[in-house]
């Protein structure tokens, strides 16, 4: 299996919970760092790593085009937003 050296830094602690890991199990800091990533690797993907949040497909450029083109008409809906917000304390 061909591999790549790719330089990493490691927080102290964490470097320090590898190799205690490397003497537990007998295995080189190196496999441990190794495996941790290929053991990981799954969990990380599932928790951050959807690749579209939806199956249905983007709207074509074309499309998208004309319906953002079209000025929404909430002028009025904004002003009275506006209206009732606090103006702050009353002297």
């Amino acid at each position: 299996m061909k591999s790549t050296v790719y330089p990493l830094a490691w927080p102290e602690d964490v470097l320090g919970q590898m190799k205690q890991a490397a003497k537990r199990t007998g295995l080189s800091t190196a496999d441990i760092i190794r495996q941790s990533a290929k053991l990981g690797l799954p969990k990380l993907l599932e928790k951050i790593g959807a690749e579209r949040v939806t199956n249905v497909d983007p709207l074509p450029d074309s499309v998208a085009r004309k319906l953002y083109s079209k000025r929404d008409d909430d002028m009025e809906v904004t002003r009275a937003f506006i209206a009732a917000q606090s103006k702050g304390d009353p002297e």
